[in-house]
């Protein structure tokens, strides 16, 4: 069986088989049906078969590992609507049989149309810097334990030597009020010693936190202005990543931190060059960091390569994105990397820098200097970095009838099969485009009516504004007058009542992103 040409329109997915108890082409099929339906073959319908289960195009000796096999199956478009289907078909269960990595994957036409991929790519990360030609330099500002004026100063004496990119260490995170001080902290030295210079050094925060919390470092990075934050896609998701990038026009720094359980086994998991490459700039990486050959991890020189090569292919319209080899380079090996990797690559030098003998400042001018020497330096007038469109502040006048300028009334909601009864709404905040986690909402009721007897798992807090009104809550009854506030809580069927002869009214604040009611039995 001849290696096949993948089809544009479906994904293609090339694994190394390591051999086994079974034959290549039973390996084949076995991963087919188990990346697809994983059912048993005679559960399997004729009509399933054809248009579901992953289909085997070849199966050809391995030219790199003797013995093993090379697989190709491609899995119809359906499957990997979006980056997540992506991952679940190409790598799935796939590597738990044991002796199986995935070595290639094109991903299909339709989903390289949907993904934007890198916000700026090498051309826009260039422009913001203001430096065509040659490589970029970047360093790290650590170690843990450092305090924030020390994080600072490092930043801002690698400015002032004309470094290019500064990022905070991978293992350096806060809450969300100690990130807030020390971005700030940081962001205001490296931009003093922009000023001495007169070029730009981008300045690229950690967003390291919990799920739930990420979102708000990111957005915090984007409203001060700052170019780009650092990603750690393995610990975050690839997908979280991929959102992240998509909502804030950023430069997205991806940090190889967990890969190591995906690539190291050299006969299981992932390839180099198909994680760091493919799927990281399929997340919207714009610099993909990666220990470099001769570093501290040993990676091999041709997984180095394959990395490279996959950041800069044709891959849809996707921007390519920059390799940036780490770990362990120093001065004497700034010719070697600019050699091997070329002009569009971020040499990321952390302790030599930071230890140099000399100091930052000097220690960053000396490997410009190196640099320049192999891949001389065009200067153009750096570009701004973006910035994130926010509604312009706006105050909603209140008037005498319990109206806010600028905002209508709407129905209460579509009755389905929840009941009530003279209800209005208004909706404040959080409907017209500002960056809330909460929308505020007014609802007046008439007397004698009634909100439905719902429930839902989000929680909600109700405030009295005018008149007075009854919360139902569960079995309890509660009077709700002016300034009385109330939280309901998930799954608490509740009710909101107006038993007086006056308009009852109201403030709800709710998440921004939650489910629909249920009608409360």
């Amino acid at each position: 069986m001849s290696e096949a040409r993948p089809d544009p329109g479906r994904v293609t997915a090339v694994y190394r088989v390591q051999p086994g108890s079974a034959t290549p082409e039973d390996r084949a099929r076995m991963i087919a049906v188990e990346q697809t339906v994983e059912v048993p073959e005679a559960l399997i319908p004729p009509h399933i078969e054809k248009e579901i289960v992953g289909r085997v195009e070849s199966v050809t000796p391995d030219p790199e590992v003797p013995g093993a096999s090379r697989v190709t199956i491609s899995y119809g478009a359906e499957l990997a609507a979006n980056l997540f289907d992506l991952l679940a078909v190409a790598i799935g269960n796939a590597p738990m049989y044991g002796g199986v990595r995935l070595v290639g994957l094109e991903p299909p036409r339709a989903l390289l149309e949907s993904l934007p991929g890198p916000n700026h790519g090498v051309e826009g990360v260039r422009r913001m810097c203001g430096v065509l030609g040659r490589p970029l330099l970047a360093t790290a500002l650590k170690p843990q334990g450092s305090t924030v004026s020390e994080l600072a100063s490092m930043g801002e004496a690698f400015a002032r030597g004309g470094g290019d990119l500064v990022k905070d260490d991978n293992n350096i995170t806060d809450d969300f009020e100690g990130f807030r001080d020390r971005v700030t902290a940081c962001a205001e030295a490296v931009e003093r010693g922009n000023q001495t210079t007169g070029r730009r050094c981008l300045y690229v925060p950690h967003a390291g936190a919990r799920a739930d919390e990420l979102e708000r470092y990111v957005e915090f990075v984007a409203e001060i202005g700052l170019p780009g934050v650092l990603i750690c896609p393995m610990i975050t998701g690839l997908d979280t990543m991929r959102a992240l990038a998509e909502r804030y026009p950023l430069i997205f720094m991806a940090h190889p931190s967990l890969t190591g359980v995906y690539t190291h086994a050299p006969q299981n998991g992932v390839a180099h060059g198909v994680l760091f490459g493919t799927l990281f700039r399929l997340a919207g990486a714009d610099i993909s960091v990666f220990p470099d050959a001769r570093g501290r991890f040993q990676f091999a020189k041709a997984q180095c390569e394959a990395i490279t090569e996959r950041l800069r292919e044709p891959l849809g319209a996707l921007r390519p994105a920059w390799p940036a080899p780490t770990g362990g380079i120093g001065p004497a090996d700034v010719a070697r990397v600019c050699g091997i990797y070329g002009p569009d690559t971020v040499l990321l030098i952390g302790g030599a820098l930071l230890g140099h003998p000399d100091g930052i400042e000097a220690g960053t001018r000396e490997i410009l200097d190196r640099i320049r020497s192999v891949h001389p330096e065009v200067s153009i007038e750096p570009s701004e970095p973006p910035r994130l469109s926010l509604p312009e502040p706006r105050r909603l006048a209140f008037r005498r009838d319990w109206n806010w300028e600028g905002r209508d009334s709407s129905p209460y909601k579509d009755a389905g099969d929840l009941t009530f009864r003279g209800v209005r709404r208004v909706e404040l905040v959080g409907k017209f485009g500002e960056r809330t986690r909460c929308d505020l909402r007014y609802f007046e009721v008439e007397p004698g009516g009634h909100t439905s007897f719902e429930k839902h798992l989000h929680t909600h807090v109700v405030i009295g504004a005018r008149g007075e009104g009854v919360l139902l809550l569960a079995d309890r009854r509660m009077p709700l007058r002016h300034l009385d506030v109330a939280c309901v809580g998930p799954l608490e069927a509740h009710q909101l009542r107006n038993e007086s002869d006056e308009p009852f009214g109201f403030f709800c604040v709710v998440d921004h992103d939650r489910d629909r009611p249920l009608r409360a039995e």
